[in-house]
């Protein structure tokens, strides 16, 4: 791919002047149209130290509203983010809708890094680029465009480069003592660049490798490149808007979110949640008695947690009134306060709602040594959102996937993942509704969207089918929880954290 660039390619000062000036103007006028699109844009910047990546970025966006745009300087992981997933600190800086985000480099420093300088194995370079394409993917079925450069040159340009920088006092720090190592060790670089290139350039990402030997070539070949790249994003949304208009107009618009009766096609998923069989109960003596060696049992496990620097998601879904709230509360009665976070998940505000739908899960991971307890999650995509239509039918479809990815990234990074169905029947539910009717400490439990739920028993069942098969994974299975009875419910909630974690910690004994 670095064989065929040109690097003697130059543009003249007059012919830069002459057409910079409108250049920056359309890409002012697209900017205001990308935000009002909601289209949200990333662009990084990779390439070799001496080619001025910032000169780049500041060539840019000299004239563009800085309110639409976050440049993102990238440095070596810092301490507090190693206690989390490798792409975490990358996750978090994803651009809103109809945000630009440039990143003076990215998640491919960290990973270059690595393999240039022999810190990881051929596997871990090979799982790293997967990851990367898998985020990139993701990203970009969100609706992100995304737009990779790499900046080139040759080794002599950029010895002389920083011959130059040396030789002025006020500029000698920007080389850096890696830097002069990358010069050394260049063909080494360049044959893991190459890699990493062919490896991570997808459709959906796709690297432009440009000669940074004249700025000012390069400079107007990234904003033109970029132009180009916005206005087909902004010219494929408005026909798409065209196309249902015109459907609209016909009496022929297509539901984009048809409901689950509507006959679409479905994948054959077995009734798993009618097979289970809800008439376990517990005696409130005995269940007395496994709870509190439970409970002993959880507090010295969470030490563990601590010590062993592990993070722990523990993860409930299921019907109203099924018990959530009672088993996360019998969860946290004697661990340490410190050790653990309850994240309750409702309907996204803020910048949650501005972002990808994983944004705010993302950003609520448990560092090393903690638990993260969700009351809800990540699976709202392919419950509540399917049912209730707030995603269209390809996002909850492909969250799946994305799901299962997301999770193993989590594990890869030594994170335990325990996943709780807490299932009852209807008229279970309708008891337990009417109960906090009447008991004045439990009325701000019940809502009219718990009513208007329960209408749709029918098509969350066949969500929720759905998602127990094909998100069920050996390294993060489902464990259906029969929760007719409370007792019984606790307890088994209770004893699959506890012989989770014993079989990923070790064993305690009271």
């Amino acid at each position: 791919m670095l064989d065929h660039i040109d690097l003697a390619h130059t543009i003249s000062k007059q012919e830069y002047k002459a057409r910079l000036p409108d250049l920056q103007m359309r890409l002012y006028a697209i900017e205001r149209a990308v935000q009002q699109a909601g289209v949200p844009v990333l662009i990084l910047f990779e390439g070799w130290a001496g080619t001025s990546k910032i000169g780049a970025i500041s060539a840019l966006t000299r004239r563009l509203d800085p309110r639409g745009l976050r440049v993102h300087p990238i440095t070596p992981p810092r301490t507090f983010e190693q206690q989390y997933p490798w792409l975490y600190r990358f996750w978090l800086k994803i651009p809103s809708y109809g945000q630009i985000a440039l990143f003076d480099r990215s998640w491919y420093r960290e990973v270059l890094a690595e393999r240039t300088h022999e810190d990881s194995t051929p596997e871990m370079w090979r799982q790293r680029c997967e990851d990367i394409v898998t985020f990139e993917r993701q990203l970009a079925d969100d609706g992100t465009l995304i737009q990779k450069f790499w900046l080139h040159i040759s080794r002599e340009e950029q010895e002389r480069r920083f011959e130059e920088l040396q030789s002025d006092p006020l500029t000698a720090w920007q080389v850096t003592d890696e830097d002069r190592w990358q010069n050394r060790h260049y063909k080494r670089v360049r044959v893991a660049v190459e890699d990493m290139l062919t490896r991570t350039d997808t459709p959906h990402a796709r690297w432009i490798v440009l000669p940074a030997t004249d700025r000012r070539a390069l400079h107007l070949t990234i904003a033109e490149t970029i132009e180009r790249a916005l206005d087909a994003r902004l010219d494929n949304i408005a026909n798409a808007q065209e196309q249902i208009h015109d459907a609209q107009q016909n009496g022929h618009a297509d539901n984009s979110v048809p409901p689950l009766s509507s006959g679409m096609a479905q994948l054959p998923v077995p009734s798993i949640l009618n097979q289970v069989n809800l008439s376990y109960t517990l005696e409130k003596e005995e269940y007395s008695k496994k709870l509190k060696k439970l409970q002993a049992k959880l507090y010295l496990l969470g030490l563990e947690v601590y010590r062993q620097q592990r993070p722990v998601v523990l993860l409930f879904e299921g019907w109203d009134a099924a018990g959530k709230g009672g088993a996360i509360q019998r969860i946290t009665t004697r661990l340490d306060p410190r050790a653990y976070v309850v994240h309750t998940i409702a309907a996204p505000t803020g910048e949650d709602r501005l972002h990808h739908y994983l944004y705010r899960f993302w950003r609520r991971l448990p560092a090393r040594g903690q638990i993260g307890i969700f009351d809800r999650s990540w699976y709202g995509r392919v419950l509540v959102e399917r049912v209730e239509g707030f995603a269209r039918t390809n996002e909850w479809q492909r969250a799946y996937a994305e799901i299962n990815e997301f999770e193993r990234d989590l594990i890869d990074f030594g994170m335990v993942v325990c996943k709780f169905w807490m299932h009852i029947s209807p008229d279970e539910q309708l008891r337990r509704f009417e109960e906090r009717q009447t008991v004045e400490y439990k009325k701000w439990k019940l809502t009219d969207e718990d009513w208007r739920n329960r209408e749709k028993w029918a098509d969350y069942e066949q969500a929720a089918d759905e998602m127990l098969v094909r998100t069920s994974t050996p390294a993060a299975p489902w464990t259906i929880v029969e929760a007719e009875n409370k007792r019984f419910g606790r307890i088994k909630v209770l004893q699959t954290v506890v012989q989770r974690l014993e079989d990923e910690l070790g064993r305690v004994e009271l």
